[in-house]
């Protein structure tokens, strides 16, 4: 790290009550009580974050006025050792004994009914799992945004490579110290370590120096994150909230399709098309900022509230519950919002694009192409990882890409970039559920990664991506490895005149960490080591695309729905 400027605390909410919450060791969580004007007992909305509940930035605020208004108490909490909050930070260590000792005291207060309902996003959406982990019997409903389950799996990891940026932004400017930090990086720095000696925080059983190589698996993770207990999926009435460009999306699913096996209660998913901030994709790439600009952020609060306030009045005791019609509602780039009762929707249907044309993969932009046939003669294309010049990411700002959506251009007219495009169509493609490529690869290298991304492809040529992720792949030089990388699932529709593209690259630096070969721990070397790569293309064998698409494009949207699941008579 080069520098980091300290982030000045909020302002504590003139409506809201202070208060101390003494935990079993004795530490004290600062918390706020926000109460709705009438005198009698309440639900109550419980919000334990590390990101200062009374600063503006974090929408806190505004949240608590709206669920007061819908008759409903919240709690509001800094998470032990930040802001106000007595302790020392420790991400995920005390999560769960917190949470129950915070839901001991809200229940004794004269003011609670006895039921709670726990709400979240990103840090603070693991916060409300450690609550349903608890179990603490007063908890009634979850609502989980933006947030996963599998802490070792997919929110360090990605496909089993180390999400460099983010974790290190996050442990830097979240657990460096009481206050959040804004800091400025010199991803040049070797070794890697060096980015993290700002971190002071003790990061739970899992040593900072072993967050890079640590197993997705390693049972370590879940010990830290729920104190060796079941986060509890299934158990209590959740709604799942995704953004298509979260980059958590796949860890959001992936607890909501396990909810769903084990439910022995109602799940519900809502799918759009945002970011990690509630950032929503548009036509040219560019969404308004809600952090300054008014109007983006009161539409910003209606569209993301409106459906958390009908759920947890239905399922707090505070509105007629009952069954609802749908039990997914999902959002599509370009097409707007539907409805159903399950994902990928019923009727969806898998298609499969195959990669040809190798030669001309690295050949600039349009490249090789994206055919429904998959051509009679087996092709390889080649490439090289120079760990000198890695490719770049093409936006760091991965917590908000929305703001401004890059033109992937800039990367795929590099010679290791390898690219295949489909021909325009005529006709609407819609996409609706999981995307996967298959890849029979090669590499030099014993350990290698593949970071691969699905574009849109616009008539004027912009290139704009719709997924992307990474893969962690052995290699011995000569026999060919069928690597199957999910790229994660979307709701977008493919307009007429646009074109779908697939990136090939071997990094993605600083999203990814830079793999070493296999040979040298990824935090303490200085030197990388270089590959060469092939991919295979053609034949029975070759290199192929699947998506899940709606065969009938044509088909409107769903009526809009005035909350979870229900909908108006236009079906």
């Amino acid at each position: 790290m080069s520098t980091a400027v300290p982030v000045p605390f909020g302002t504590p909410v003139p409506q809201a009550e202070p208060f101390r919450v003494p935990m079993r060791d004795g530490v004290r969580l600062h918390t706020e009580v926000h109460l709705p004007p009438s005198p009698t007992r309440f639900p109550a909305v419980l919000i334990r974050t590390p990101y200062d509940k009374t600063h503006p930035d974090t929408l806190l605020p505004d949240i608590a006025a709206r669920l007061t208004g819908a008759g409903l108490a919240v709690v509001t909490q800094d998470v032990r050792g930040k802001i106000r909050s007595e302790g020392v930070p420790a991400p995920f260590a005390t999560e769960v004994p917190d949470a129950w000792d915070t839901l001991e005291w809200i229940t004794a207060q004269p003011w609670s009914d006895g039921t709670v309902g726990c709400w979240g996003n990103s840090y603070y959406g693991y916060t409300a799992w450690a609550a349903v982990a608890c179990g603490h019997p007063a908890v009634k409903a979850l609502v989980s945004r933006l947030t996963t389950t599998d802490i070792g799996g997919e929110l360090v990891n990605r496909n089993g490579v180390f999400r460099l940026g983010p974790m290190v932004e996050w442990l830097t400017s979240t657990w460096a110290d009481r206050a959040n930090l804004v800091p400025r990086f010199d991803w040049s720095q070797r070794p890697l370590a060096k980015l993290l000696d700002a971190v002071t925080a003790t990061p739970g059983v899992v040593p900072l120096s072993e967050w890079a190589t640590a197993s997705p698996t390693d049972r370590r993770w879940h010990q830290a994150a729920f104190d060796g207990r079941a986060p509890g999926h299934g158990r209590v009435p959740t709604l799942h909230w995704t953004g298509w460009y979260d980059l958590f999306q796949s860890g959001q699913l992936r607890d909501w399709r396990r909810a769903r096996q084990t439910a022995g209660a109602p799940q519900y998913l809502i799918a759009t098309a945002t970011d990690h901030q509630d950032d929503v994709l548009t036509a040219n790439g560019r969404s308004p900022d809600h952090l300054t600009d008014p109007a983006a952020r009161e539409a910003m609060l209606d569209r993301s509230l409106g459906p958390v306030i009908d759920f947890l009045l239905r399922h707090l005791g505070r509105r007629e519950s009952g069954d609802p019609a749908w039990s997914v509602r999902w959002e599509s780039t370009g097409g707007g919002r539907r409805a159903a009762t399950r994902w990928p929707p019923p009727g969806a249907v898998t298609l499969r694009l195959h990669l040809t044309d190798a030669r001309a993969a690295t050949a600039g932009p349009e490249g090789g192409a994206l055919s429904r046939r998959a051509g009679g003669t087996p092709a390889s294309a080649s490439w090289e990882h120079d760990p000198e010049n890695l490719v770049p990411t093409t936006d760091c700002n991965w917590w908000r890409p929305l703001l401004a959506l890059p033109d992937e251009r800039s990367a795929e007219r590099r010679p290791d970039v390898l690219t295949f495009t489909g021909t325009a169509s005529r006709h609407p493609l819609q996409l609706a559920g999981p995307v996967r490529l298959v890849l029979p690869v090669t590499s030099t290298a014993a350990v290698g990664h593949l970071v691969v991304k699905l574009c849109d492809v616009a008539p004027g040529g912009t290139s704009r991506r719709i997924l992307e992720a990474p893969y962690r792949m052995h290699g011995d030089g000569e026999a060919w490895h069928r690597a199957h990388i999910e790229l994660g699932d979307t709701g977008h529709r493919v307009e007429p005149g646009h074109r779908l593209r697939v990136q090939v690259a071997s990094s993605c630096f600083p999203l990814y960490l830079p793999h070493t070969a296999g040979t040298t721990h990824p935090w303490s070397t200085r030197r990388l080591i270089g590959s060469t790569q092939r991919l295979l293309t053609g034949g029975q064998d070759g290199a192929y695309l699947e998506l899940t698409a709606l065969p009938d494009t044509h088909t409107p949207p769903f009526a809009e729905t005035d909350g979870v699941g229900r909908q108006g008579k236009d079906r």
